[in-house]
């Protein structure tokens, strides 16, 4: 494996995570998602506000290789994984586990003995591998648009 360096993201990234989050649901997604949901759905990376939260009060880790961001992912302190993605050239390449790994650690060093996501049709498969259970399918309207995902819950008490 490429070797991948880790570190927490700051607002200097807002670009880079922007983009990657743009350009992984626009890519990745459209397997499972409509023209219409992908377009919906991608325009969060236009909320600024809403990433400048994330950097700020998540723990929000960034996955380079040769300093290009290839993954990210973030967790509140209520143990929610707000994000998690992964570039679509570098995915399946241990990438997402070792982000997930460093988010289910941050989780148990708040006191957590679960985390809660809300997971696309795509990422679906990946959380069940990695023992999510899901609660419940939902519809959620974004930006006037109805997508589809899932409530998922790991229990991490006995990992």
């Amino acid at each position: 494996m490429t070797n991948v360096t880790y570190s927490q993201a700051n607002l200097s990234n807002m670009g880079e995570i922007t983009s990657l989050f743009r350009n992984t649901i626009q890519t990745v997604n459209t397997r499972d998602y409509s023209a219409q949901e992908i377009e919906a759905w991608s325009r969060g990376a236009d909320n600024i506000k809403n990433w400048v939260r994330r950097i700020e009060t998540h723990y929000f880790i960034l996955a380079k290789i040769e300093h290009k961001l290839v993954g990210m992912a973030s967790i509140d302190e209520d143990g929610y994984l707000d994000v998690i993605y992964i570039h679509p050239q570098h995915q399946g390449m241990g990438i997402a586990k070792s982000l997930l790994n460093q988010m289910i650690d941050k989780a148990k060093s708040l006191g957590h003995n679960q985390i809660t996501s809300d997971v696309s049709i795509t990422a679906k498969p990946f959380f069940i591998y990695k023992g999510f259970e899901i609660i419940k399918p939902q519809l959620i309207l974004c930006r006037g648009v109805v997508l589809r995902n899932y409530n998922v819950r790991l229990e991490i008490a006995s990992i």
